[in-house]
């Protein structure tokens, strides 16, 4: 299934246990409802989708009561007014668990919130990123699986880094660290963010729906030093454009221990020859009440009611909305669980277990959809083509005023 498309319908079935959950989350609201639900897709593949979008609603066409699209994308829509605030469409309870508080509070900015966070397609539970490790490798090295750690609530930063340290190996003795040899870690350049928000921080905080840049906050800057001092040791190695680490060669051997994909990445590495568990990403310290997963951006799907849906339409798509994100939460949330996540990316039942506990507390960061003039890109490069090279608080102090006006122009435009 390509997972870069929104996953909310599927015409057919086809055997596939998630596709034939979409299947029957379509047939069950359409007879419930006696209506009938039809995909229009607008080159999704295309960067052009949502330009497509646009172009239909300023031209006033009833091209869709949903649309759906890449978040980072979808956000710029919103910007433009071309989407209803969902909290004044009739029908939609947001109150109920098939709408997650925690990701509708964080959405709602100035009292608007215009993409909906919810299991009406899959796309939300795939972008979720885990702590994945290597069980051959933990073995070898005589370490425990963290499971009972995770359990404990004893899985930080802390414990994770000093596994890190303790893989590292260089196995051919040439003192150089190659994917021949053993490191603890290998990174990509959503990895830190991920770390950043499991330990309960976000670079721009949401507090009822006043936005604040929380980059001179000393303890999170305190997070950012350490995990950018990590990443440069030894031990650790960064997969990505302008890496020359042979990633796929290391995760082919399995010579790493740590690696941070998301969701249904793990169904890619389900023919390794060797096993691996599934973690949440690790709390800050064991203070933290909860694990948390961050949820990325770039493929998740939160579906937009254009301004174009007014009247009796408008009533009938929060009705069918909330019907299907109910469907979804009931049913295709269980069956990509159990028949993805669980049984195809994980292969054993703890991580199983794991994998439920992280998706009762899912975050984001606005930071990542709405840019916030330099702020995203700035802070990728802290950690991946800089790391190292300039400390987080000068970094800021240079686009401390810009992002604060984006910031500002944001609520405004909301």
């Amino acid at each position: 299934t390509d997972i870069n498309r929104p996953q909310t319908y599927v015409d057919a079935q086809d055997g596939n246990i998630v596709n034939d959950a979409v299947y029957a989350k379509i047939r069950t609201v359409e007879e419930r409802f006696n209506t009938d639900i039809v995909l229009t897709e607008m080159s999704y593949l295309e960067e052009n989708h949502v330009t497509v979008l646009k172009e239909a609603i300023l031209a006033g066409d009833d091209c869709c009561d949903l649309a759906q699209g890449h978040d980072v994308n979808m956000a710029n829509a919103a910007m433009e007014g071309l989407f209803i605030n969902a909290l004044d469409i009739p029908h939609l309870d947001f109150t109920k668990p098939w709408w997650p508080a925690a990701t509708t509070e964080s959405m709602t900015v100035a009292g608007q919130m215009y993409m909906m966070f919810n299991n009406i397609g899959y796309n939300n539970l795939a972008q979720t990123r885990v702590m994945y490790f290597n069980k051959k490798l933990m073995q070898e090295l005589d370490f425990a699986y963290p499971y009972q750690m995770v359990y404990d609530g004893t899985w930080t930063l802390d414990s994770m880094m000093e596994c890190a340290r303790q893989a590292l190996s260089d196995t051919n003795g040439d003192s150089k660290i190659t994917a021949e040899d053993t490191v603890g870690m290998m990174y990509e350049v959503l990895t830190p963010e991920s770390i950043v928000m499991g330990a309960g921080y976000h670079y721009v905080q949401n507090v009822g729906g006043k936005l604040t840049a929380m980059l001179e906050d000393q303890a999170l800057v305190t997070l950012m030093q350490k995990i950018s001092d990590f990443l440069q040791e030894d031990c650790v190695v960064r997969d990505g454009h302008g890496s020359t680490f042979d990633a796929e060669m290391s995760i082919n051997n399995g010579t790493f221990l740590f690696y941070n994909p998301c969701t249904f990445n793990l169904a890619g590495l389900r023919d390794l020859p060797y096993d691996y568990g599934i973690l949440p990403m690790p709390k800050n310290d064991e203070a933290q009440e909860s694990y948390i997963g961050y949820s990325q951006p770039w493929a998740s799907a939160c579906p937009s009611i254009p301004i174009t849906v007014v009247g009796d339409r408008l009533a009938m798509t929060g009705t069918l909305t909330d019907a299907m994100a109910a469907y979804g939460y009931d049913y295709l949330r269980p069956a990509v669980f159990e028949n993805v996540i669980q049984l195809k990316g994980a292969r054993d039942e703890k991580s199983g277990e794991i994998i439920d506990m992280m998706f009762e507390n899912i975050t984001f960061e606005l930071t990542s959809i709405l840019n916030f003039d330099r702020l995203n890109g700035q802070l990728q490069e802290h950690f991946t083509r800089a790391l190292g090279k300039k400390d987080i608080v000068s970094r800021y102090a240079a686009i401390k005023s810009k992002t604060e006006a984006a910031i500002t122009a944001i609520e405004e435009q909301y």
